[in-house]
């Protein structure tokens, strides 16, 4: 339970380190800045946006920030500097729009600025009355380090082994199995001791594995395990092999898998990790982490030890449905107030955390002084410490204020309820657009031959319905360069958005195969031959849904674009424009 209630106030620690970035950026923003000589170059203005000053060294870091480096090239990076003091002054021109909101009167945003406050409240009490006060001594750490340094800084101690084995055969489904599995000890046994002797007598060990071993997949033959550390092998084997010297063999050792000789060829001993600043460092945040958990679990007992918590006892053995929501549940410290309605909503949460159908008058308390008073508890003492008054909860404060009025002010921008386009807003959309989209029609594949007159037209077409080779007569009489007679005739797969209509027609009545007319178009007559044609097409039905949907985005990105040029139309914005020239760009690093 503690450590719940740790694991949220840890939670809201992260909120401070938040608090703290958003504190650090408002300086930024509002040109706080380590001083410099008065008239320096770092503070001369760039430029002004309703009077509040961009300096010089405040646009080099959100030049730094957004990692905009030069180029080497000065058109580009005189480019590149106004769309980055553009941006930078737009998200001003936001800032200063969203700080004119008044968010008093709005119910939902009281209501999350007090939620957010009350976190922070809690998370800064945790700080300063916990976490900055926990130290951990040098001590403390080369003590943990000794006692700990078997079980974590410590590279175990492993062997390097060969082993043999003769395995005991033995079915287990036979009636008489216990009969059956003496035998085959017996056998496996009589088979391994002689061995031994041999490995005994020096013969060589890795040869005899490669030889009797009965180790089935064995990647090396002879036998060689690499290097174990305790606990690899099974335990009788364990404890044989380290117990070994390097070089000696054991006597067949029994496991459930058979008998085994076991070598052992090299031991690496155990090695401690140096206890160095890396080591230290590790083992001082774990020291301080255990201590806040203690505190804090501590502190909590404390607080509630001291506060005065009124339970409505009646209210609480009331059966849930009779009771009103307005009825209160705890009184904590003669001031705040858990309602019933908000206890009720806990309930089934926490019997689930509990693992628990019904509760008791005891769990009903539990849940209140336990979960729901902790949180009013905490908030009460930050307040009696003070910490409301602080300038960090101002800072807070403020930096989500900001925040919440910037997403406010972003609403606008993100209008997308336009009416749906007419049908002349598509057609006129897509015929601007038109090389977006695929191409409307059946695709025909066709060759063809131009000529200057008809006359020779008809002659060449008569050639072609005698047998002479189409692409051979469109090569020869290809009008234009030399270089491309070659491929010239081919115009691939064609649509009636790429060739004038009376061609794409004529293309599209013909078969694969089929030569057509003469055809005039306005470069001269063609004799087009259909090579190959696709099934299907597309229509402009077909198309229309993507259309609908670009020429959607296309007025939400015009009506953003138009949303950020009234910012700067209504805004007073002055820019020196010789400064922003002369001003280089930081050179890339490396």
């Amino acid at each position: 339970m503690l450590r719940f209630l740790w694991i949220q106030i840890r939670t809201m620690f992260l909120i401070l380190l938040v608090a703290l970035f958003l504190f650090s950026f408002i300086h930024l923003v509002y040109g706080a800045s380590p001083k410099k000589e008065k008239g320096s170059l770092e503070d001369r203005l760039v430029a002004k946006v309703n009077e509040e000053p961009i300096t010089l060294r405040r646009f080099r870091d959100f030049l730094k920030d957004s990692g905009i480096v030069s180029t080497n090239d000065p058109k580009e990076d005189q480019k590149k500097k106004e769309e980055a003091l553009h941006k930078l002054m737009r998200g001003i021109l936001i800032d200063q729009k969203a700080l004119s909101l008044n968010l008093d009167s709005d119910s939902s945003f009281v209501k999350e600025k007090r939620l957010h406050m009350n976190d922070f409240l809690i998370s800064y009490l945790h700080i300063k009355e916990i976490v900055d006060k926990i130290q951990v001594t040098d001590e403390e750490i080369k003590d943990y380090y000794e006692k700990h340094k078997d079980e974590y800084y410590a590279t175990p101690e492993k062997r390097q082994v060969r082993r043999l084995l003769v395995k005991i055969n033995a079915d287990s489904t036979q009636k008489d199995y216990k009969k059956n599995l003496k035998k085959a000890e017996r056998e496996a046994k009589n088979k391994i001791e002689p061995l031994y002797q041999r490995a005994k007598e020096g013969e060589d060990f890795a040869d005899l594995v490669r030889q009797y071993s009965e180790e089935a997949g064995r990647i090396d033959l002879s036998g060689n395990m690499g290097y174990l550390e305790r606990g690899k092998l099974s335990p009788p084997l364990d404890s044989v092999a380290f117990s070994l010297e390097v070089g000696e063999i054991s006597p067949p050792v029994r496991d459930e898998k058979g008998y085994h000789l076991i070598s052992v060829l090299d031991i690496k001993p155990k090695v401690y990790r140096q206890f160095d600043e890396r080591v230290a460092g590790g083992i001082r945040g774990f020291l301080a982490d255990q201590k806040i958990q203690e505190k804090t679990q501590e502190y909590l007992e404390q607080l509630k030890e001291r506060s005065k918590l009124v339970y409505h006892d009646q209210i609480l053995d009331h059966p849930d449905s009779l009771v009103k929501k307005d009825d209160w549940a705890l009184i904590i410290n003669g001031q705040d107030t858990i309602t019933f309605a908000y206890y009720a909503s806990q309930l089934s949460g926490y019997k689930l955390n509990m693992n628990k159908d019904s509760l008791t008058m005891e769990d009903r308390k539990d849940l209140l002084r336990n979960f729901l008073a902790v949180p009013i508890i905490l908030v009460g003492e930050a307040e009696k410490k003070g910490y409301k008054d602080s300038l960090d909860y101002k800072i807070e404060e403020r930096a989500f204020t900001l925040d919440e009025a910037r997403k406010r002010v972003k609403v606008e921008k993100l209008k997308r309820d336009f009416p749906p386009p007419t049908q002349e807003e598509l057609e006129a959309y897509y015929r601007a657009h038109k090389i977006d989209y695929p191409t409307l029609g059946v695709p025909v594949h066709v060759y063809h031959i131009i000529f200057d007159d008809s006359v020779k037209a008809e002659k060449v077409l008569n050639q072609i319905r005698g047998g002479a080779d189409f692409v051979e007569l469109a090569k020869k009489y290809y009008p234009g360069e030399s270089e491309i007679k070659d491929v010239a005739y081919d115009l691939g797969f064609i649509t009636q958005d790429e060739m004038p209509q009376n061609f794409y027609k004529k293309a599209l009545s013909l078969n694969e195969g089929e030569v057509s007319e003469p055809v005039r178009t306005k470069w001269g007559f063609h004799l087009i031959k259909v090579v190959e044609k696709e099934k299907e097409g597309k229509t402009f039905e077909d198309i229309l849904p993507e259309i609908e949907k670009d020429l959607k985005w296309e007025k939400i990105g015009k009506y953003q674009e138009d949303w950020e040029n009234s910012l700067f139309d209504q805004g007073k914005i002055w820019i020196d424009k010789k400064l922003l020239k002369e001003f280089q760009l930081d050179k890339p690093q490396g």
